[in-house]
């Protein structure tokens, strides 16, 4: 089986294609393994004709959307040739999204992230308590919390700085009984109407280096709370993503990286 490795800021994916009859969930837990395996975030499967994302966390779970590995996926069917134009649809499970190669030496994607959806359906809560700007109790503490719907759950919570005690409780809030699927959480500090930094916990996955759809997410939240602009740059560990909005819709634009590629031995 040939696997490319790919990263976007950090955030690192095993990319393969598509394939009947195959256990992704499973073969996601081999090939993410950072020990015995090749090690990444998660896996990208790589369906034509129309072009599809389908995409696993580390832990063998799927989920509908990755903001850094869908920039991986542009990078990938720009290189196999999957595309003969600069902008072109990929096809997701948080819907039909739309692509944009800026730079095609410096890799570089935009993509229109779709719209934030603000129920409690779509992050699977199951009371009519409006989620963002809820308050739940970790511990001994009250925490503020912005959940919503972009590409997939996202929570976003603002702190001061990253050593506040509540970057400790990531995995508590995660999991929280009130989040049925769990939910990604982002620790947000803004630094001023154009700049925010973002540190991620993802479900599945746990920390990681960066998140595109929960910088999305953290710079929605912070907009929709007067804190930013429209145009904010979300600072990560390994870079930077762009993140636009235009009314309601998302705009990301970001790089994507090819680590290496390689053949193993797998029985799919």
């Amino acid at each position: 089986m040939k696997v490319e490795k790919m990263h976007g800021c950090g955030n690192d994916f095993c990319l393969i294609d598509y394939k009947e009859n195959t256990d992704y969930e499973k073969l996601a837990l081999k090939l993410c393994n950072r020990k015995t395996g090749v090690g990444s975030d998660g896996l990208i499967v790589v369906k034509r004709d129309p072009l599809e994302m389908l995409f696993y966390n580390a832990d063998g779970s799927r989920a509908l959307m990755c903001g850094n590995g869908i920039r991986c996926f542009a990078l990938y069917a720009y290189e196999h040739k999957l595309v003969n134009k600069l902008k072109f649809p990929v096809v997701t499970g948080a819907g039909q999204l739309e692509l944009e190669i800026v730079n095609p030496q410096n890799f570089t994607c935009k993509v229109y992230m779709g719209k934030p959806i603000f129920t409690n359906q779509m992050i699977y809560v199951n009371d009519d308590i409006d989620s963002f700007g809820r308050v739940i109790k970790i511990n001994d503490s009250l925490i503020t919390i912005y959940s919503f719907f972009m590409g997939t759950i996202h929570t976003v919570i603002f702190v001061n700085d990253f050593t506040d005690n509540v970057v400790e409780y990531a995995s508590k809030i995660c999991n929280n009984p009130l989040f049925t699927k769990k939910t990604n959480v982002n620790f947000v500090r803004v630094i001023n109407k154009e700049n925010i930094e973002v540190k991620t916990y993802e479900r599945g996955v746990g920390w990681t280096l960066a998140c595109g759809t929960g910088c999305c997410a953290s710079v929605v939240a912070a907009n929709r709370l007067g804190l930013v602009g429209t145009k904010v740059k979300a600072i990560l560990e390994l870079g930077f993503l762009e993140i636009e909005l235009k009314k309601n819709d998302v705009f990301m634009t970001g790089p994507a990286t090819k680590v290496f590629e390689c053949e193993i031995k797998e029985e799919i």
